[in-house]
This record gives structure tokens, C-alpha cells and sequence, in this order.
């Protein structure tokens, strides 16, 4: 009887030790299967809206020439009136009011916005003048690679207050990010920030936006 006890006890031990390690490979199983999709889905920067006419393209700064001739095209074939550059850098050639009127985007047309320093206080500053402008649509311009970015904190400071569509622009060569020189490196630099992006840290993750293409 006692043999049984034991043995009993035993088993009941067994069963929960059993349970306790299935529950743990059930927990590494899943989060290995978020960290593989979120890294497979990393390398995705191939979404991007079909153009619709809105009330303003917002041009984001930070990236080389082709986020500007992307603006401008658009503002030429009749999406929208007016170009905001997000910031304005008169010493950034590919951001400046400048580069604008060199590609045919009329003076009266384009708006400057001087206090951005980040994507998430571009989002913050633009919505900021289109309140200004009583605006309730744009398209927002950036690099492939800072799209899908782009879109997850326009959305989030926006909350639902506009009709936004996001429009990705190739390298000033016609180049997609992945065929780029230093393409891990943007790689790179999107993955972290993109994941300090939905955690809210926008002061830990953004520095200030220069000329770097990242």
C-alpha cells in the first residue's frame, strides 16, 4: 500500500514536472515563431498606396533626392496643390525649398515646416500645419524602407482624424533599398527603430535627422 502511495505521488510529481516543460516549449515555440515572422517581415518594404488626390503630399526629410522627385511628380500629375516639406533644410539640398522649385513644385504651392526633427515629429508637426490648413487628406512621401514607419506613427498621432495614403519613393538613382550599397545597414537601423517605434520610445530610439539615408 505504501509502494502505491509513493509510486502514486511520484507520478502526480512527473505529470507536473511534464506539464511545466511542455507549457515552456509551447511559450519558446511561439515566441520563436513571432521573432522569425517579424524578422522575415523586416525585409518587406514593398507596400505602398496607390495614389488618390488629397489636399496636400508631405515630403519627408532625412533621405536622399529621390523622396522630393517622388513629392514632385505627384504634385505635377494632379494629386494635390500644395507640397509640405517636413522639415525644410535650406543647407540639405535634397530637403530644401530649393531642390522643390528646381523640380517645377510652384513657390506658392509649398509649405515649410522648420521644427521636425525625427519621423514621429514630422507626424507631429505636419498634422500640426494640415490643422492649420483645415487639410484633411495628404499623401506622405518617404523612402521605401521608412514607409511601413512612417505609416505605423502617422496613424498613431493621427488617430483616425485623416485620410492619409503613404507613398514610397526609390533611391535618387531609381534604386529599391535592397539593392543599395549599404542595404544591411538599413536593414538594420529600420528593425530597431521600427520596434522602438510600437513600444512608444520615440526619445530613446530618434536622433536627429540628417542627411544619412536611414
Amino acid at each position: 500500500m505504501r509502494i502505491k502511495r509513493e509510486y502514486c505521488a511520484f507520478c502526480k510529481i512527473f505529470v507536473k514536472g511534464y506539464m511545466k516543460i511542455r507549457i515552456a516549449g509551447i511559450i519558446f515555440c511561439i515566441a520563436l515563431m513571432l521573432v522569425v515572422t517579424s524578422v522575415i517581415d523586416s525585409f518587406n518594404h514593398s507596400d505602398t498606396d496607390t495614389p488618390e488626390k488629397a489636399d496636400v503630399i508631405i515630403m519627408l526629410g532625412g533621405g536622399d533626392a529621390g523622396r522630393m522627385e517622388k513629392a514632385a511628380e505627384l504634385y505635377h500629375a494632379g494629386y494635390a496643390d500644395y507640397v509640405m516639406i517636413t522639415p525644410e533644410n535650406a543647407d540639405i539640398y535634397p530637403q530644401s525649398t530649393e531642390f522643390a522649385l528646381e523640380l517645377g513644385i510652384a513657390e506658392d504651392a509649398i509649405i515649410e515646416e522648420y521644427k521636425a526633427t525625427s519621423t514621429y515629429t514630422n507626424a507631429v508637426e505636419s498634422l500640426n500645419i494640415m490643422d492649420d490648413y483645415g487639410f484633411n487628406s495628404a499623401l506622405v512621401v518617404t523612402s521605401d524602407y521608412h514607409l511601413k514607419r512612417s505609416k505605423l506613427i502617422y496613424d498613431r498621432v493621427g488617430d483616425g482624424q485623416y485620410d492619409l495614403k503613404y507613398i514610397a519613393a526609390l533611391g535618387a538613382g531609381g534604386e529599391k533599398w535592397n539593392e543599395r550599397s549599404y542595404a544591411d545597414r538599413i536593414w538594420f537601423s529600420e528593425f530597431y527603430k521600427l520596434w522602438g517605434y510600437r513600444l512608444g520610445l520615440y526619445n530613446f530610439i530618434d536622433v536627429p535627422e540628417e542627411e544619412t539615408d536611414l
